[in-house]
């Protein structure tokens, strides 16, 4: 005989578990942008491969708090970057990116008649706005693999430099730094110079992530600053949200030009991220398929590139840069070009920049290429 206390039971869990059957569902989805009819974008270097579902969950159980700061969730990230880190949290700047890290340097740092060294072909973001700021920027010329050339960068360095600025993988080569030398350089640099490696890419490189960051150095070297995003291999670009490993006496420099801490949805979403290694080893997995997948048909090509450790492959098309760009565009697929720093716009005018999305986005990029190629 039923008893009527389970049925009624029953009656009330099954509507709950369609209901969290549905939420489930809703939350694996495609990964797309907000524009609609979108092209292919391969310009940005976003994540084509989504963000941890585990993170959608949470933001959505947290959107009712959206009347309060709640910065008792930006806290919870500090604490685990740190722990991610191996640091004090008093060497945790959490922000809206990466970027405002490198602009709130650049704007501690710079005044006329101090400089910055760099490489050629790197990332802009500082460098433009400490000249802004009436700083100088020395460019080191590239080594022959397209990468870092350590000698040369520290026969930029004068009485007046103030940082060093080292992005790695650098971005538009994508090449990675070689660890020993890099650590190596980093540690010979005279102490009151800011060496500065953002290291926006590095989950996503083909050698040891533990081998290959900086953040150690931080407690030992103190005027040092390692920057990391959540917008590449966590693929939380649109959240916005990213971190500085610093000692706290560095972090008091830049924090005048504070640009304010992330949304309370955004470091919840970043907590999750965080927690979610599996999720990012597997976004990692697709990143070096995919990137394999490119420089295999590269290969087959004979299209020349830079050995590719970031999120995108700088290759040589032997077409010109801003052909190729329209043309892609024309046809759906957005794609970013030479972007020529501290070097002739000439000397790659050839060269251009494809961010890594899916195989059958790549593909698609791969075909029009190819049929460029063939007219040649």
């Amino acid at each position: 005989m039923s008893n009527p206390a389970v049925l009624r039971k029953c009656r009330w869990l099954a509507p709950m578990a369609v209901a969290s059957a549905l939420l489930t569902s809703s939350l694996i989805g495609e990964p797309a942008p907000t524009l609609e009819d979108s092209p292919i974008r391969l310009s940005s270097n976003e994540n084509a491969f989504g963000y941890t579902p585990k993170a959608k969950a949470e933001m959505i159980k947290a959107l009712d708090g959206g009347s309060y700061y709640n910065r008792n969730n930006v806290g919870e990230l500090v604490e685990l970057c740190a722990k991610k880190e191996g640091v004090p949290e008093s060497y945790i700047l959490t922000t809206a990116g990466s970027g405002p890290l490198l602009m709130m340097t650049a704007l501690a740092y710079a005044e006329p008649g101090v400089n910055v060294v760099t490489t050629e072909m790197g990332y802009t973001q500082l460098i433009r706005k400490f000249e802004e700021r009436g700083g100088d920027v020395k460019f080191a010329p590239l080594s022959e693999d397209m990468g870092y050339d350590f000698k040369a960068l520290g026969d930029a360095i004068d009485e007046n430099t103030k940082i060093v600025y080292i992005c790695n993988p650098n971005n538009p080569t994508g090449v990675l730094a070689d660890s020993v030398e890099l650590k190596k350089f980093v540690m010979s640099v005279p102490q009151d110079i800011l060496v500065f490696v953002d290291e926006a890419y590095l989950e996503l490189t083909n050698s040891s992530f533990a081998m290959a960051t900086c953040a150690p150095l931080t407690k030992l070297r103190k005027n040092m600053m390692v920057t990391r995003t959540f917008s590449k291999g966590y693929g939380l670009a649109g959240f916005r949200i990213g971190y500085g490993i610093a000692n706290p006496e560095v972090l008091d420099t830049i924090k005048p030009f504070y640009m304010g801490a992330p949304s309370y949805i955004s470091a919840i979403a970043a907590c999750e991220a965080l927690k979610d290694t599996e999720h990012l080893a597997a976004n990692v997995q697709k990143y070096k398929d995919v990137r394999k997948h490119v420089t295999d048909a590269f290969d087959e090509m004979g299209i020349e590139y830079a050995q590719p450790d970031g999120a995108f492959v700088y290759f040589h098309s032997g077409i010109d840069q801003q052909l190729l760009r329209d043309t892609m565009s024309e046809n759906g697929i957005l794609i970013s070009g030479s972007r020529v720093s501290g070097a002739p716009e000439a000397k790659y005018a050839e060269w251009a920049r494809v961010s890594i999305g899916t195989e059958p986005q790549m593909d698609e990029f791969l075909s029009i290429l190819g049929g460029l190629m063939a007219k040649k």
